[in-house]
């Protein structure tokens, strides 16, 4: 069986996924992964960490077609989802 994302993780990327729509990103001080871990699970945005997240797992077309069309793909969301799946359920 695959594992899945936490529902944790899930509610962080879609915050982040939200937060590109509407252009409002939290982006607090942060200086180490840890505080930015913190930062996200007391429910803060990065416009850094959904960068970094994109320019990892999700490919050029998908991140052209995102950011020309504000069209969401299956595989857009997934890169999303599989970035903050590693960085918050990282065991």
């Amino acid at each position: 069986m695959k594992n899945r994302i936490s529902k944790q993780a899930k509610a962080i990327a879609d915050r982040h996924l939200e937060a590109l729509k509407t252009g409002n990103f939290d982006d607090p001080v942060v200086h180490t992964k840890q505080e930015v871990i913190d930062a996200l699970r007391a429910g803060k945005t990065l416009s850094g960490v959904i960068d970094q997240i994109e320019t990892e797992f999700i490919s050029v077309g998908s991140i052209m077609i995102s950011k020309i069309f504000k069209h969401e793909s299956k595989s857009y969301r997934a890169g999303i989802y599989k970035g903050f799946k590693i960085l918050i359920d990282k065991k």
